[in-house]
């Protein structure tokens, strides 16, 4: 690794040493009379590959009046100047140029006439800089930056990794002093060669800072990885920009597998006997285990998985301990006896019953993780799915329902060492899913933001599975092939036209992993499955093992690069023990992943968003360490086609709707969406794929600009609150020119961007009040730019601040004021001798201040 230095580190030295370095710069002053010259001797390798040495003219201003550089040993006429060299002599290896500059016009002494010289070879050398006299003065001299990368020699798969490169500008890479105007800054270029993919790397990775985090791919056995970092130093002007660089010798770095443990932490209460929510819970339940141990077979004997279920037979927030209907209904077991304990007709899911206790759900499964063994390399995955609000238990998600001794699901996790080790974000990734309207889809959004996972929401219960398989897919780093009804070889079946679904893997691919659910709104699965291989003319039977439950089969293949010889390999699904028997079946039944070289992967800006926020969508594709680029990326958005505030104060005083006959009592805002979908009469909120060009560009597509696998695009209409779902299809070719296709899906929840001049404030005089005291009623109704209302239920995150007067709910000693009708209200109290101002923050906006005496004046604040 070429370590360049100069010496000595002074200005105005007679000679200087130039060690380990491709490339200098000198500037230095020649002081002359009329028709003298002045000079210096080069020495450097004989035969040194790349030479290029050249002289440049610069006016008394640094960054000005600079000559057409004049090659050396050529020589050539600059302004008044005349340079010439002595031929080169080798003597001993070493190559000596002497340089004369002699002032040719006559024009009398010349003092501030600067020179620069360029040294540069394709290879690090030593150079010696000697000066004739004490006529010819060094201003500075620059040399090739430090490249010295260091990285961890062993690290642990999916976790963050810095790799560092140090100061790239040292004490001994430059000599004297940068004059006013000139800065030399270093940027940095990272590469890897590798077989895995790190997506934060492409051919064109460039930092100002000297360190990069990366994360370490998936792996299935330790996979060395080399990285290098070129350096070069640019400055404002361009003037040296690219000419001093320098790139760091290999640093390896070796990625081994972890130890797995996930936990499916399942809403049992009373509300997911609804719909049959409960039974394709438990179908996504199994199917994700079998996925899993696809995933997982013949790699790590210490992977496990476990099973928790939550409820409550006490409504309302409370002291501990927890409810003892927070069930582990399976612990922490390794994934063949998992497999077959989930298989077995005799496993207990239990039934809905009681109360929704979700943090003491997740604590559960959180404690779990902490008390199975010392914490070492395990990375943990934790999958929670509710279809409701919280309305019980020891631990509130909901910091401001933590009442009567409970406690908050962010003191529950900070008051514990244990449990903050468990959901380190290197660690653990927690995901959540909200099944059906009333489930709390901003709470568990920002609660998979908090454990570093992925959020989604289900409004069909049938889609569960699929659900639960995307959240496993992005903590195992895997994608989703595309799926078809004909055949991907583009050829007929030969065994005709037969329902089937088709897929396609690469030739690097690692193992294919697939499940096959019951089709739409059934729970059960009847028959087999049968996975065939297209051989060029017929598809042969795969000798598989196929894994077979009440509700699903799964299976999977491994060691896929001895089958593909190279080639893609093209699959079809049936269901059914061959061509003959095979029975209706739809890609969506089929939950395909491949566990591969070439990953895609979608991210979006900002974790959340409000309307009126633009959302950037950025997919990055690599095949192990190189950019995957020329694909197509399409995009389709599933949005919410009304927002929930809005359709809520639109429901006004409407009566809430009697609660449902069981258990679990709901919320008092669950209990407003349950009357809204009874009086509109729908199952879900509405929804719409809009059309027309879905981005700022008017199309449906993701580009890749820069021609280094990120592909991007920009969507501008945030105008409802809701979730946002992303499904990507990817299209092209790998670096080999092989095909290929991905799905990738992602959501993300915004709220309503309350808006300070949208919102009306009201304030109103009360007359009489019991008190004796003045009193005002203010109301305020949030809105955004676009008038869309904040809703009820959202009192949490309206919070007012009174200066010289009083609450009346506070001098009653009542709670505060709820409305129904997307207000936000409070009375207020106060003397003569009082002026009350008011400050009100909604959704962390803080509205004008109200002063209330002159707004009941008629004046505006």
């Amino acid at each position: 690794m070429p370590a360049p230095s100069v010496n000595p580190i002074t200005a105005s030295q007679s000679s200087y040493t130039v060690s380990d370095s491709s490339a200098f710069v000198a500037v230095f002053e020649a002081a002359m009379n009329a028709l003298e010259e002045e000079g210096f001797t080069l020495t450097y390798p004989d035969n040194l590959p790349g030479l290029s040495l050249s002289l440049i003219h610069i006016d008394s201003a640094p960054n000005t009046g600079r000559s057409t550089p004049v090659p050396l040993p050529a020589g050539g006429n600059v302004s008044h100047y005349s340079v010439t060299a002595t031929p080169p002599s080798a003597s001993g290896g070493v190559v000596t140029l002497s340089v004369n500059i002699r002032e040719s016009g006559g024009n009398g002494s010349e003092l501030q006439e600067r020179w620069e010289l360029r040294a540069s070879a394709d290879v690090a050398a030593d150079w010696t800089l000697s000066l004739s006299s004490g006529n010819v003065d060094v201003n500075w001299l620059a040399v090739d930056p430090v490249a010295a990368l260091t990285v961890p020699a062993h690290a642990l798969e999916l976790q963050p990794v810095d790799l560092n490169a140090g100061g790239a500008v040292s004490a001994h890479t430059i000599a004297g002093s940068l004059p006013a105007g000139i800065t030399l800054t270093p940027e940095y270029h990272w590469a890897y060669t590798g077989a895995a993919p790190i997506l934060e790397i492409t051919t064109d990775t460039t930092t100002t800072t000297p360190s990069l985090t990366v994360h370490t791919p998936g792996v299935y056995e330790p996979v060395p990885l080399d990285f290098t970092v070129a350096t070069t130093l640019t400055d404002p002007a361009n003037l040296y920009t690219g000419f001093l660089r320098n790139t760091s010798a290999p640093a390896r770095m070796t990625v081994a597998q972890r130890a797995q443990d996930i936990v499916l932490v399942l809403d049992r209460s009373g509300s997911m006997a609804l719909e049959n929510r409960f039974e394709n819970a438990k179908t996504a339940c199994r199917v994700l285990i079998h996925l899993f141990n696809g995933l997982r077979e013949n790699l790590n004997t210490a992977d496990r998985v476990a099973l928790i279920a939550f409820e409550d037979e006490i409504a309302g927030f409370r002291a501990g301990p927890p409810s003892s209907r927070i069930q582990t209904l399976l612990p922490l077991t390794p994934l063949p006896e998992a497999v077959a304990a989930i298989d077995d007709p005799a496993f207990d899911f239990g039934a809905p019953g009681t109360n929704t206790p979700i943090g003491d759900g997740l604590i559960a499964a959180i404690d779990l993780l902490a008390g199975s063994g010392p914490l070492t390399d395990q990375r943990f995955t934790i999958i929670m799915c509710t279809d409701g609000q919280e309305n019980s238990g020891h631990v509130a998600l909901v910091p401001s329902s933590a009442v009567n001794g409970a406690i908050s699901f962010q003191d529950a996790v900070n008051g514990s060492p244990a449990r903050r080790a468990v959901l380190d974000p290197s660690r653990c990734k927690l995901s959540t899913i909200a099944l059906g309207p009333t489930a709390d889809q901003d709470v568990l959004s920002r609660l998979a933001i908090f454990g570093a996972g992925r959020f989604a929401l289900v409004d069909n219960p049938s889609e569960l599975a699929g659900s639960f398989g995307q959240m496993l897919a992005n903590a195992q780093t895997v994608n989703l092939p595309t799926k078809q009804t004909t055949p991907t070889t583009g050829l007929p079946d030969p065994d005709g036209a037969i329902p089937a679904v088709y897929l396609s893997t690469e030739p690097d691919a690692d193992r294919l992993v697939l499940a096959v659910t019951p089709p739409d709104g059934q729970t059960l699965f009847t028959g087999t499955i049968q996975l065939a291989r297209w051989d060029g003319s017929s598809y042969i039977p795969e000798a598989i093992t196929i894994l077979s439950t009440a509700s699903d089969r799964a299976t999977a293949v491994a060691k896929l690069p001895a089958l593909a010889q190279g080639e893609p390999i093209h699959w079809r699904v049936i269901h059914g023990s061959g061509p003959s028997t095979a029975e209706p079946l739809t890609p969506g039944q089929v939950l395909a992943y491949v566990d591969l070289h070439l990953l895609a992967d979608i991210q979006l800006d900002q974790p959340a968003y409000l309307t009126g926020d633009r959302m950037n969508l950025t997919v990055r594709i690599r095949q192990d360490d190189r950019p995957v680029i020329g694909a197509t990326v399409k995009a389709v958005l599933d949005a919410p086609a009304v927002g929930l505030g809005e359709q809520l104060t639109a429901l006004g005083s409407t009566p809430t709707d009697p609660v449902r006959n069981d258990e679990d009592e709901p919320t008092w805002l669950e209990g407003r969406i349950g009357t809204l979908m009874t009086h509109k009469k729908w199952h879900h909120l509405p929804r719409h794929q809009p059309t027309g060009g879905l981005f700022v560009d008017g199309t449906d597509e993701l580009f890749d600009p820069d021609g280094n696998g990120n592909y991007t695009n920009t969507f501008a209409r945030v105008f409802k609150e809701g979730t946002y779902t992303w499904h990507l299809s990817v299209d092209g070719r790998d670096v080999n020119g092989n095909a290929f296709t991905r799905e990738l899906n992602t959501s993300t929840f915004a709220g309503v961007k309350v808006d300070r001049k949208a919102t009306t404030i009201k304030v109103t005089r009360l007359h009489n009040d019991p008190s004796g005291m003045l009193a005002a009623l203010v109301v305020i109704t949030p809105q955004d730019a676009r008038g869309e209302d904040l809703g009820p239920g959202k009192d949490d995150s309206v919070i007012w601040s009174l200066h010289d007067g009083t609450f009346q709910h506070v001098l009653q000693h009542q709670p505060a004021p709820v409305a129904t009708d997307g207000t936000y209200r409070r009375v207020i109290l106060y003397t003569n001798r009082q002026s009350p101002t008011l400050v009100v923050r909604a959704a962390k906006v803080v509205l004008p201040t109200i002063d209330v005496r002159k707004r009941l004046q008629g004046f505006s604040d």
